[in-house]
Parts: structure tokens; sequence; C-alpha cells
């Protein structure tokens, strides 16, 4: 075959992988626009990356935009965290990695160029030379399949990583409910320090006139000194609180100026639906959904390998030496690996074994999410209770007793201590009463997060769920 012959055999065969090279991208965006749809859909809130410097300079606006706010709410705290969060931009990336791996997926290795020059070592001095191209045919088969599961695992990536923001929506407001609680009990400290502190002083001039006793004094002195402790520790509790707000917000030099003027809300009038929890939490986690997809595919990728153990690894191509005397012989190459020492076995042990954890991993999730799902919602509805047993029952108790005894203070029928005592019992309460409601809020944040973002139904093309794989199925990868 001459050289004109042979131009055409080696275009032919270097348009082989071409015919077969998918156009997969390697841009994340569309991948990143289907996981914050999905957070949009489940929160409200949207979600940016933090790609390049422009998207860096828009984030940071916004951002000191709504530090500006004289009165910081739960809803501003989530959305800046789901911005400026750099732990959470840096999962972002994960989608970029796994859109990577599907774009290298989608593409055959390139082929191999070989040359060899040889020159006599006798006669006249004509270089022999040969040239070879070849295409790994294994590879070429498996593209479809390979492709398959590395699309697949780009869901997971969008559905894990969707599960960790809907994570830190619930961690943020539960923080952000912490200081608001915080913030107010230290306010109502601030105060009893203030009533305490002049009470004390009225106590010593009441002692110095011969009006009460040492004992009398005394108590009250211990009464103010207490309090400024309690509001000391109060107070350092809350600049903890906030300091795990501003690690969630990824907040820093002058952004930690923020301001929460309102105190914490009360409870709602309607609850969210507590029916059907559990056959919502299992069509919506997304944990759960990832968990399936990851299953699903390492199921594929067992089967990919069983169909093409005995297969050996070939490559195809051309081959063309030119000889001494000037002729060139070219033709077709073949090289096979021989399955004598490695028919696979470990391989498919090994993604048997993947798969079966897997599996198992599936079936654990799901009965843990239905068993966070009841303690959750049993939670909920006792924090819920208990806020209002607090502000509908114990707390106008404890106000009915401080004014009847302060009544009789004044008609000089209860001592200072009496009256310190009805003061102290009902300043416990407020606080308690403040908890119980910080306490309602995050169930209900935990609530939601757990059922799937939102205790409201999300419509979804997902399959449904599966926990249990086929028996058929189970016992062919056994083998």
């Amino acid at each position: 075959m001459s050289m004109t012959a042979l131009k055409p055999t080696l275009v032919l065969l270097a348009a082989v992988p071409v015919l077969f090279v998918g156009c997969t991208s390697t841009n994340p965006q569309g991948a990143f626009d289907d996981a914050a749809a999905t957070v949009t859909a489940r929160t409200g809130h949207k979600l940016q990356w933090m790609r390049d410097d422009d998207a860096r300079d828009h984030i940071d606006h916004a951002v000191t935009s709504m530090l500006q706010t004289t009165n910081l709410m739960a809803r501003d705290a989530v959305t800046i965290a789901l911005l400026n969060n750099r732990s959470l931009q840096a999962d972002f990336e994960e989608i970029g990695i796994s859109q990577a791996e599907l774009a290298q997926a989608s593409r055959l290795r390139n082929p191999q160029f070989e040359g060899l020059w040889r020159v006599p070592t006798r006669g006249a001095k004509v270089v022999n030379a040969e040239y070879s191209l070849a295409q790994e045919f294994l590879d070429l088969l498996t593209l479809p399949a390979r492709k398959a599961m590395a699309a697949r695992n780009l869901e997971v990536t969008k559905l894990r990583i969707a599960h960790q923001v809907l994570a830190l929506v619930e961690e943020v407001r539960a923080a952000f409910h912490t200081v608001q609680a915080a913030q107010d009990l230290t306010n109502r400290l601030a105060l009893v320090v203030e009533v305490n502190e002049a009470a004390a002083d009225i106590a010593k001039r009441q002692h110095d006139a011969g009006n009460i006793n040492d004992l009398e004094l005394f108590n009250q002195q211990a009464a103010f000194a207490q309090s400024r402790l309690d509001l000391t520790r109060a107070q350092l509790r809350w600049r903890a609180d906030r300091e795990r707000v501003n690690r969630l917000l990824g907040l820093w030099g002058k952004q930690l100026n923020w301001q929460i003027t309102e105190p914490l809300p009360g409870l709602p009038d309607k609850e969210l639906p507590l029916e059907n929890l559990e056959a919502l939490a299992i069509r919506q986690r997304l944990d759960l959904s990832a968990a399936r997809e990851s299953t699903a595919n390492l199921e594929g990728a067992l089967r990919l390998k069983k169909s093409v153990r005995w297969l050996p690894g070939a490559s195809i191509g051309v081959n063309a030496e030119h000889e001494l005397d000037h002729s060139w012989v070219v033709g077709p190459s073949l090289s096979l690996e021989i399955p004598i020492f490695d028919q696979g076995q470990p391989e498919i042990a090994r993604l048997a074994a993947e798969y079966r954890r897997a599996a198992r991993t599936l079936e654990a999730l799901a009965v843990n999410i239905r068993s966070e799902i009841r303690e959750a919602r049993d939670t909920l509805v006792a924090a819920r209770h208990t806020a209002e047993y607090h502000q509908k029952v114990l707390l106008p108790q404890r106000q009915r007793l401080l004014r009847e005894t302060l009544l009789q203070y004044n008609a000089m029928q209860k001592s200072n201590f009496e009256l310190l005592l009805a003061k102290e019992r009902e300043q416990q309460e407020a606080q308690a009463a403040i908890e119980a409601l910080r306490d309602y809020w995050i169930a209900r944040a935990r609530l939601e997060t757990a059922v799937g973002g939102t205790a409201q139904p999300i419509s979804t093309n997902a399959a449904p769920a599966q926990t249990t794989p086929p028996k058929a199925q189970e016992h062919q990868h056994n083998h």
C-alpha cells in the first residue's frame, strides 16, 4: 500500500474517536443552578456562587447592604449565610469537580501513536521507519455507560450540596433565635440589676435609720451582688452566641456591628402540618435521594464490570512500515490483553461489597429519617405546649404573686426578704418563658429541615424511594 492509500486509512482511524466524543461542557453553572433551584423551592432563598471576582464583589455589596439595617431579622441572617459562608462556597466547588468528571467520562482516551526508526548496520544507510496509531477498543465500548454513571454522580453531588444548604439554614435559624433569647435575657437582667441596686441603696438608708435589721440589709445587698454576676454571665453567653452567628454568616471586621432590636417572635397561631410527615420526608429528603442515586450507580458499575470481565483490553489501529527498499508495508494492528491471571474477580467482589454497603446504608438512613421525624415532631409539640404553659399559666401566676407581695410589703405585712424572693422567682420564670420560646423556634426549624426543608409537599420528578434492593439482584451480586 502506498502512502496515498495510507492517508485515508489514518484519517478514518483518527476520526473514529471524534464520532463518539460527547460535547459535555466543563462549565458547572447549569448543575449549580439546578441545586440552587431546589433550595429556592424549599426555603425561598437564592444561592450565588463566588466563582470569580465579579461574583465576590456582588456578594460583598449585597451583604454590606443587608448588614446596614438597624434590625437584623432571622431571614436576613439566612440570606447572608447562604451568600457569605465560605465553607458553603467551598462545598459548591464539589459541583465543579463532578461536572469536570462528567466531561472527562464523556471523552475517549487519546489514540496512541508510536514510531520506530532503525538504521541497518551494513549496506545502504536507509532508515527503516515504522509507525502505528491505535485506539483502546474497550474504552470506546464502555463510553456510554461511563458517561451515564458520571452524570448520576453529578446528580448525587447536587442533591448532597442542596441538603448541606438546608442543614446550614437550620443551623443559622437556631443560632439566630438563640442570640435573640440571650439578648432578651441580658436586657431583662440589666433592668433587674438597676432595680436591685436601687433597692440595696434604699435598704442601706433604712438600715441606717434603724427601720430594718442587718439580715434584711445583707439579703438585699446579696441580691444586688448576685444579679450583677448573673448579668455578667448572661452577657458572656450573649457574646458567645453572637460569635457563633458571625461564624455561620462569615462576618468579620466592620461587619460585626449588626443589631437585633426585636425580641423573639411569639408563638404562631397556626402550627406546621404534622400529619404524614414520615412519608413526606421519605419523598423529599435530599440526602435520601442522594443515597438512592449513589446505590443505583454502584449497581450499574457492578453490572458493567460483569459484562466486560471476559473482554480483554484491546487496542485496534493501523501500522505502517517503511522497508529498506523504500516500499511501504501497511495494515491493521491489534493488541490484546489475555485474561489468564486476572479475570476481574477482585474488582467484581469489591464493587459487590460496595453495592451491598450502599444498599444497607440506604435502608439505615430511611429508618433513621423516620425516627428523626417522629422525634422532631414530638419535640415541637412538647416545646409549643411548654412555651404556652409558661406564657399563659406560670408567668402570670408569678406576676400576680409579685404584685400581691408588693401590696402586702407596702402594708408592712411582708418583709424585704419576702419581696425579694417574690421578685427573684418572677424573674426566673420570665427567663424560663424566654428560653421555652427559643426552644420552640429551634424545634420548628429542626422539624422543617428533617422533613426536607419545608413541611409542605414539594412537587418532584424523582423516582419513588426504594430502600430495599430486589432480592434477585442482591442474590446475583453476591456471586
